[in-house]
This record gives structure tokens, sequence and C-alpha cells, in this order.
């Protein structure tokens, strides 16, 4: 047998699986000893880790909990360089999560910003001086929430978003929608009034039936998240996004309500995280890591 099928996937024992038959598909089955259950081996982006899908689950429940790199690192006794391939190789795995989320009901839209801090990317005034205010050395990430819990976020540029900016990331994402609250920036005004419905102003509804503090909880916990990661790759940031948008939405789904709860739903998203990656069923090597651009179209373009 060789190494790769010493380690059983399942409960981390070496030295213990045996061949197993075949399964439906014709391919090679193995019985592990110690746990006594059977499995097939890996086609996805795993297939080639020296390490047990009970060791990757692991680091997905401290991905989930949104522990550092460094604490990661620590804990698994794997170096960082690892840990962040392994990020990687769960951000390809939700790459395109984001294209088929609708929402519906009434969502609530607003824009955040991020710093710039790269000096790869960051654009200078004559003297060697920074450009101040919401300017180019800031990213827009335009997010979207409904009353449920349901969201979308997406870098789209550098400085303020534009009309079409809206228009061209986020009209496939709206469902049945019954109204929208904003507020009160224009910039996407054009977008909302393409749906046909109710428009609200959330800063001048004196009722405050129509507040926007969902959208700015949101935010908050957004940036938590980003921040916590000190030292991120800013290319990377639409794929630490798309990780939260999953993270978040599958808390909401699951009407979370006590720290018990929360618990078992994320013990719950680490085995659907797993199906998510074991389902890409494409390999996504180190190489790959070191070589992806992440959002640097949008980085670069000024």
């Amino acid at each position: 047998m060789s190494k790769l099928n010493k380690v059983c996937p399942l409960c981390g024992t070496i030295d213990s699986s045996i061949k197993h038959g075949k399964d439906t598909k014709n391919r090679q089955r193995f019985l592990c000893k110690s746990c006594n259950k059977s499995y097939v081996k890996d086609s996805s982006s795993l297939k080639n880790l020296k390490s047990s899908d009970y060791i990757f689950k692991k680091f997905l429940g401290l991905m989930i909990d949104d522990t550092t790199i460094e604490v990661i690192s620590r804990n698994l006794n794997i170096n960082t360089k690892t840990v962040n391939y392994w990020k990687f190789i769960v951000f390809k795995s939700l790459e395109n999560y984001q294209n088929d989320i609708k929402l519906n009901g009434t969502i609530l839209i607003d824009e955040t910003f991020i710093p710039i801090r790269n000096k790869k990317y960051k654009i200078l005034k004559h003297l060697n001086k920074e450009i101040r205010g919401i300017s180019y050395n800031q990213l827009c990430i335009i997010t979207m929430i409904n009353l449920f819990g349901k969201s979308v976020a997406k870098v789209v540029s550098r400085a303020m978003a534009m009309p079409e900016h809206y228009i061209i990331s986020f009209t496939h994402n709206i469902g049945d929608v019954d109204k929208f609250i904003y507020d009160g920036n224009k910039r996407g005004l054009q977008f909302m009034k393409g749906f046909n419905v109710e428009y609200i102003d959330g800063k001048r509804d004196i009722t405050n039936e129509h507040s926007t503090d969902l959208v700015d909880q949101y935010h908050s916990i957004l940036k938590r998240h980003i921040f916590k990661h000190n030292g991120f790759n800013i290319k990377n940031t639409q794929h630490y996004l798309n990780f939260f948008v999953y993270r978040q939405n599958y808390l909401a789904s699951h009407n979370v309500k006590g720290m018990r709860s929360k618990n078992n739903v994320k013990n719950k998203m680490i085995d659907d995280l797993f199906k998510i990656i074991k389902n890409t069923n494409k390999k996504i090597t180190y190489l790959d890591y070191m070589k992806d651009l992440g959002i640097e179209d949008i980085l670069l373009a000024v």
C-alpha cells in the first residue's frame, strides 16, 4: 500500500487500513481496522495532503472560529506556509459560492471600506505623501443582507463604487425582493430602480421602522474578520469575504440561539464545508496558491 493509504482519513490511525473490495464506480475501497469504517481513496484537492481528514477537519474548525494563522500552526503542529496553502484550498472551493446566492424579501444595502496598506498597491502623492480620505487607497466592499441574515459581500473597486458596480456584481443575486433599505448613498439608486420596488433611505426614516442597524452590525463583524488576519495579502480579500459570507449564511440559516446551539451548528458546518471541498474534485497545488492573482485587477486599476 502507498504511503498515502497508510493513514486512515477518518480517524487518523496509521498502518491500520487494508483493501476492502471496490465501490460501484470500481474504485478501490479500504477498511480501517481501528475505527472499523471503510473509505475510498480521495480524488479531490485533499488527495495529496500528508495529513488525515481528521486533522484537516480540525483545521476547518479553527478556521471557522477565526483563529489566526500562527495559532493554527501551533495547535496542529504544521508550518505557516502549510496553513496558508490549506486556507487557499478552502478558498478555491468557495470561489463561486456567492454566484448562487439569491436574496429575497427586504434587502439592506451599504458600502464599507478597508485600507490598502500593501506598498505594492498604494498610490502616493508627490513627495511620498499618501492620498487622504476615502481615496484610491481604500477598497470598497458592497454588502447586501436580508432580514433573515442571508448576505453577499464583494470587493468592487478602489475608492467609491459606481452605479455599474452594483448592477454588474449583484443583479443576479436578487430574488423575490420586496423593498430595499439604504443609507442615503445615491450611487445604488440606479440598481434599486431596476427592480420596480420600494426603496427607503433608512437614515431619513423618522418612524425608525427601516433601520440600517443590521447591515452596520454586519460590517463590524466583517471588519473584525478581516483585521483578525493582520498581515494577510490584500489581493486575497475576496477569498476571505467568500469564506466569511459562507460562514455567516450557514449560521443564519440554522437560526442559532445560544452558545451551545452555535457550537453544534459549527460542528455541522465543518462537515458541510468538508463535503464542499471533497466535491470540488480539482487538484490545487502550492504553485496554484503562489500564482493566484486574487483581486489584482481591481488593485492595479487606477
